[in-house]
């Protein structure tokens, strides 16, 4: 551009700026076309309107202005460039990006993750590959990152355009599988400890977390602690854990924590114990030992029973023989009352709580009892 031109053009272009001038040249610019479409009118010759019309096909019906999706479903259109995710189509913009750190290969579509990297629950300076570990290998899948942060409104800068940076978090995440050769399992996922003698710690570990978490086996499923049976390549020692070391304790506990709570629980405990103590987490009961347990235990009643029973019939004999008296005519009719209340009131109650006894053995202590207390799905050792 010459500088001719250039004093030209910084001179429209401040013009430009002129409201005044700018609607002076649009009320020229109409004025213009207005005696172009009156001299092309009184000459005869057709119009643009005309030849656009000469070009349409007839029968030709309105071009539609679809303003729903249903509309474009009903009319037969494609909808799978609706650029809105509905049917699975692409999402436009996803503004939570992850800070991978320099080991770290990371697939990502849209907001879901596979991270294949180290040791990382949370920053760069977070689990066993931060101190440099080179067996600390990890498989992190990831979906909804920091998704109830800030009452599920995400990070801030999530709705911007440039997006938030977020690391890796257990607590904020929406559902995550984390698989690890070498971490902290119980820490990372913020897990109640128990009172199992071996915590993990430096150990390979799998967690899964979500807001709902279902495992399900068509022909059965199966939660396993201790050595495999019949490893091959171990000698007599067996299998060993991750890191070569020897399994502790043979039957590794299984704790099952709802709440995740593991303390102590205090309540009422009456007049004489106010508060009582008790612990939350607890043994599991065993179901035949406790069935044979309430059996044995049914057993002492019937011995209890038997022998109030038999205390029952030498009382009222006792009382018979004692009830004839001539010299004393007041004992005879207190004997007959004392007989007919034994009776009615020791011995219909001892049947009745024999009874009811059976039917409990029936109810709870046998398989075919409606109330049996042995899971008939449900195994534990």
């Amino acid at each position: 551009m010459s500088k001719k031109e250039e004093k030209i053009f910084k001179k429209v272009k401040k013009k430009i700026q002129n409201p005044e001038y700018v609607n002076k040249i649009k009320s020229n610019l109409n004025k213009t076309v207005a005696n172009v479409d009156s001299v092309i009118k009184e000459s005869g010759m057709p119009s643009i309107n005309d030849y656009v019309d000469a070009g349409t096909p007839p029968g030709l019906p309105p071009n539609p202005a679809f303003t729903t999706l249903e509309e474009k479903i009903d009319a037969g259109q494609p909808v799978n460039f609706s650029e809105n995710g509905l049917f699975h189509t692409a999402i436009p913009i996803q503004t939570v990006k992850y800070k991978a750190s320099a080991n770290e290969k990371v697939t990502q579509n849209e907001g879901s993750f596979i991270v294949l990297g180290s040791d990382k629950p949370k920053g760069s300076e977070s689990g066993f590959g931060a101190v440099g570990s080179n067996r600390a290998n990890s498989i992190d899948f990831v979906v909804g990152r920091m998704s109830s942060a800030r009452n599920g409104e995400g990070p801030p800068g999530s709705d911007t355009a440039d997006g938030a940076y977020v690391d890796n978090s257990f607590f904020a995440d929406a559902a995550r599988i984390h698989i690890s050769q070498l971490t902290d399992i119980d820490k990372n996922f913020g897990i109640a400890e128990t009172n199992s003698k071996l915590g993990s710690i430096a150990r390979s570990g799998i967690g899964i977390k979500a807001d709902s978490v279902r495992v399900v086996g068509r022909e059965g499923v199966k939660i396993v602690t201790g050595r495999a049976n019949g490893a091959s390549g171990y000698g007599n020692k067996g299998e060993t854990n991750s890191l070569g070391g020897k399994i502790g304790e043979p039957s590794p506990t299984i704790d099952l924590i709802a709440g995740n709570n593991t303390g102590d629980i205090q309540v009422w405990g009456g007049l004489f114990q106010p508060v009582e103590t008790i612990p939350n987490l607890q043994p599991a009961v065993k179901g035949y030992i406790a069935r044979d347990a309430f059996r044995d235990l049914g057993g002492i009643v019937d011995e209890i029973w038997s022998a109030i029973y038999a205390l029952t019939l030498i009382q009222i004999r006792y009382n018979s023989i004692l009830g004839s008296d001539p010299f004393r005519p007041w004992v005879p009719p207190a004997a007959v009352e004392a007989v007919t209340s034994q009776v009615l009131f020791v011995m219909n109650s001892l049947y009745q709580t024999r009874v009811n006894k059976s039917m409990w053995e029936f109810n709870y202590l046998y398989p075919f009892g409606y109330k049996y207390i042995c899971s008939r799905n449900v195994n534990i050792t």
